[in-house]
This record gives C-alpha cells, sequence and structure tokens, in this order.
C-alpha cells in the first residue's frame, strides 16, 4: 500500500511539471517571450540605487533648525519651523495646550498629524500630541507618538524633549528604578556557583518587588485600573522606552544613563547575560561616560556569576578574568580594587578545581594517561592552587615521579651557532689585532685556547672562531684605471640646463 501511494505521489509531481513546461511552451509560442515573468531576475537600475543611496534629503538638528523663517523649507515641506507657528489650527491648538486643556489639544494636534504630511508641521503636532499626552500622564499613548516621532523624522529638533520624556516614562515603568551601585556587589561563592546573586540587596529588592501589584509583576496579566501603565508587560514596556532613548539619540545625554538604567535592572532582576550585554556597550561606545568604570566593575562581576561551575562551559569564567585584569591595569585606584584582586586568586583556584575534575574523570574511566596528563597540566599552569597538591599524590599514587622547577631543554636547529658566554666572550681575543686593512671595520675574533681545545663542551653544534677567514684583499691593480667622481666640481651651464629641462 505504501509503495502504491507513493507511486502515485511520484506521478501526480512528474504530471504537474509536464503541465507547467506544456504552459511555458504555448505562451512562447502565441508571440510571448516567456510565459514567467523574468523582470525581477534583471539587473537593477543604477540610477535608482543611486538614489536610494543618496544622503541629500537628510538633516541634521542645525539644518532642520535653519529653515526657521525662512522661504521655504526641505523636500515636500510647504514652509520652515516658522511655518507651524503661523498656521491658525497650530495656533488653536497651541492655546489649548497653554491653558491647560491638554484633552481637546491632543484632538487638535492629532488632526493636524493626518493632515498634513512630510512638513514641518506635522513634525511639530507629533511632538505636542506626545506632550499632550504625557502631561494626561497617559504614558504608554505617549511613548508611541514619541517613537513615531523619532521614526517619521530621525534628525528632528525635538529629540532632546522627546528623549527625555521616554527617559521619565521608562523610570517611572520601572518604579523609579536607581542605577546601581558598587556598594551592592558582593562577593562570589564558588561553593555553590550559579546560586548565589550578584548583590547584596537582592533580598530587599525582592521584598519590594512582591509589593507591586500583579499586573506590573506578571506580563502576561492584564492592567484595567490604571492608564499611566500599559495593558500588559509594564517593566518590559519601561525597558522598551530606555532603548529607544540610547538607540534614537546615541550622542544625546541620556543615552549612557540609559543603557546604564537598563543594565541595573537586568543586573537586580538576575539575567547577567542581557546584564552583560549593556555593559559591554558601554564601555564599547562611551569611554567618556561616568559610568565607564562601573561598566567594567559590574560587567566583570555580571560574567563571574553567570559561571555554573566545573561541571560546565568555563567560557564565562575566563571572560571574567580577562576582564577583571584590564580593569585593574586601565584603573589604578578604586574601592573595589582589592575585592577584585581577591575575586582574581579565587578564579585561580577554580581554574585548577576545574582541571582536577576532569582528572577525576578520567579516573573513572580508568585512563591513567590521562589522568596523569592533567595532573601534569595542573602543576604546570597553577603550581600553587589546592589542587596542584592532589595532582602530586595522585601522581605518586600512578608510580610517577614529580619534576618540578626543571629548566627546559632548549630546542635548536642542528647546524645553527651556539650562542657563546661571557666568560668565552672575555677570553677571546682580536686577530690582526694592529692590522690597518681598509675592510676591517670590526675586529675579527678568534676563539681562546680553551675553547678551540675543548669543542666538546659546546656539544659541536657550532663552529670554533679560528676558522673564520678574513675578507681577501682586492689586488692593487683592480679598479685603479676607474675614475672617481668629483663632486665638488660644478657642471656645464648647458648640461645643467639640459638636466633641469628633462625634470621639468
Amino acid at each position: 500500500m505504501d509503495n502504491l501511494m507513493k507511486h502515485q505521489l511520484t506521478f501526480s509531481r512528474s504530471a504537474i511539471i509536464a503541465a507547467v513546461s506544456m504552459m511555458t511552451m504555448l505562451a512562447g509560442l502565441s508571440g510571448c517571450a516567456t510565459g514567467l515573468d523574468m523582470s525581477s531576475l534583471g539587473f537593477r537600475n543604477r540610477n535608482v540605487d543611486d538614489e536610494l543611496a543618496s544622503t541629500d534629503d537628510v538633516k541634521g538638528p542645525l539644518e532642520r533648525i535653519l529653515p526657521i523663517g525662512a522661504r521655504g523649507g526641505s523636500r515636500g515641506s510647504s514652509g520652515g519651523y516658522a511655518f507651524s507657528e503661523r498656521n491658525p489650527e497650530y495656533q488653536r491648538a497651541m492655546k489649548l495646550h497653554d491653558d491647560g486643556d491638554f484633552n481637546a489639544a491632543e484632538k487638535a494636534f492629532k488632526k493636524l498629524v493626518k493632515s498634513n504630511k512630510d512638513n514641518a508641521l506635522q513634525e511639530d503636532a507629533m511632538y505636542m500630541l506626545g506632550e499632550c499626552q504625557f502631561q494626561q500622564k497617559r504614558y504608554p499613548r505617549a511613548q508611541d507618538s514619541f517613537d513615531e516621532l523619532l521614526n517619521a523624522y530621525p534628525s528632528t529638533r525635538h529629540t532632546t524633549q522627546a528623549t527625555q520624556r521616554l527617559f521619565q516614562i521608562g523610570r517611572y515603568w520601572l518604579n523609579f528604578e536607581e542605577i546601581v551601585t558598587t556598594n551592592e556587589i558582593q562577593q562570589v561563592d564558588f561553593e555553590q556557583p550559579g546560586k548565589q546573586h550578584a548583590l547584596a540587596t537582592a533580598e530587599e529588592t525582592a521584598r519590594k518587588r512582591a509589593e507591586r501589584p500583579l499586573s506590573h509583576r506578571m506580563p502576561l496579566i492584564p492592567n484595567l485600573s490604571d492608564r499611566s501603565r500599559p495593558y500588559f508587560d509594564t517593566e518590559g514596556r519601561g525597558v522598551e522606552a530606555l532603548r529607544s532613548v540610547w538607540l534614537k539619540d546615541p550622542t544625546g545625554p541620556l543615552a549612557d544613563d540609559a543603557l546604564m538604567l537598563s543594565a541595573s535592572y537586568y543586573l537586580r532582576k538576575g539575567d547577567y547575560v542581557e546584564a552583560d550585554r549593556f555593559f559591554t556597550l558601554i564601555r564599547d561606545e562611551y569611554p567618556d561616560s561616568p559610568h565607564f568604570r562601573n561598566a567594567f566593575v559590574f560587567g566583570s562581576h555580571a560574567k563571574l556569576v553567570s559561571y555554573q561551575g566545573p561541571d560546565y562551559d568555563g567560557a564565562q569564567l575566563l571572560a571574567a578574568r580577562d576582564l577583571k585584569e584590564s580593569t585593574l591595569r586601565i584603573f589604578k585606584d578604586f574601592p573595589e580594587r582589592e575585592m577584585m584582586q581577591e575575586e582574581l586568586r579565587l578564579i585561580y583556584e577554580e581554574e585548577a578545581r576545574k582541571k582536577w575534575e576532569r582528572a577525576l574523570f578520567w579516573e573513572k574511566k580508568r585512563n591513567a594517561k590521562a589522568v596523569s596528563i592533567e595532573c601534569r597540566e595542573i602543576l604546570r599552569r597553577y603550581p600553587t592552587s589546592e589542587a596542584a597538591d592532589k595532582a602530586r599524590q595522585k601522581l605518586a599514587e600512578l608510580g610517577q615521579t614529580v619534576e618540578e622547577d626543571k629548566p627546559k631543554r632548549e630546542f635548536r636547529l642542528p647546524g645553527l651557532p651556539r650562542p657563546f658566554s661571557q666568560e668565552e666572550m672575555d677570553n677571546a681575543k682580536p686577530l690582526n689585532e694592529g692590522s690597518a686593512s681598509q675592510f676591517e671595520a670590526e675586529p675579527q675574533w678568534e676563539a681562546s685556547q680553551k675553547t678551540a681545545n675543548a669543542p666538546e663542551e659546546s656539544n659541536g653544534s657550532w663552529l670554533p672562531w679560528k676558522w673564520r677567514q678574513e675578507p681577501k684583499e682586492l689586488p692593487a691593480d683592480k679598479g685603479a684605471d676607474r675614475p672617481i667622481p668629483n663632486f665638488d666640481e660644478e657642471a656645464p651651464a648647458d648640461e645643467e640646463e639640459e638636466f633641469i629641462r628633462q625634470l621639468l
């Protein structure tokens, strides 16, 4: 039965392919070039590409302010920003806003936004629409209006005011979250990796979070009573508002604050991977920020807390070690320096313990050679750790000798000269000490009698100096007839002019 069904499916596919081929052939015979639309497969118009890639219509903040009071504005605009102030409908809406009737002003500005497109009047109306909603504490609508403004006009002159409002909205939805301080850090306990919170104020944070309404803590519980908060996921919308601040105005005064506030939120929440991502953005993009040093401190701490133990991947442990070492090199004096040095010592011990766990794993597999390799690696890389003592005992049980602090044998290719000791250099004497040969720029040396008589001390890997031959002098008649140029003699005037003419 199965074979019959497979045969029918194969026949149906073949029939469909044959039908499509026949239709294409008939379309070609009827005079069409092809039955398929191949226009999308053609080469794109270079002029269209150049127009799409052009930045002629992109204006900076100063360029958008300049049209104020001018006759015309940008493409598609019916005037500069002074045009908004001269518009009667805009003036009436502003009068309602100034009188405190924000509900009526909101309706008036919303009408202006819909009736205008791509001009300064719509831009100003969009900002004032969000401002009216903000004054009425309808923060979800205000966030949407400000985001629409920043998306439609990325270089709007209202960028600073709009991002300030979004920053306030984000802080409110996060219950006025404060930036985390270094006093809240608690040292990592490697006895229970992955189970400890990064901050000492975790219990207090959990208690405050439990006091909030359920709709504020649970993203899927709807909010039906407070119109200043969104219907779902209040905290998520707060982080989204902060994201608009640093993403839409990356060079603004609140960009690094929004990043640090978002990182603090995730660090208190226990999402260390996401917190580390924000700390990394601050380190990479804002070296002049006042949060720059704390981004190193908290970033290394978040990486270290993300470590789950010797049975898991150690990439986060190594990343935390590298970042802590960089922090100590970049910043000389800061309050957390001693704690960071202690954490580096603990990381050293943890790396050795992770290696020891691998040795125990191979011991369970009854692979004595692998156990020996892991133990010797511990002694080589972590000789002063607690795991090193265990590795020595294990090697002794295996009947292997432990040779530590033994100098490595220097590897040299055969036939290359062996470097000489200072004693050999002191006992050497010059060849032809009184020679005045023009080819003898530096004195030639020969081996001392001690070195020449005892070549076996050098293992025969170098040639004795006395075998070196001095360069032969040229014959006296060699090059005697060769003229020596006189650079002090001046060239004839005609030759000098010809030389200058060729250069020009």
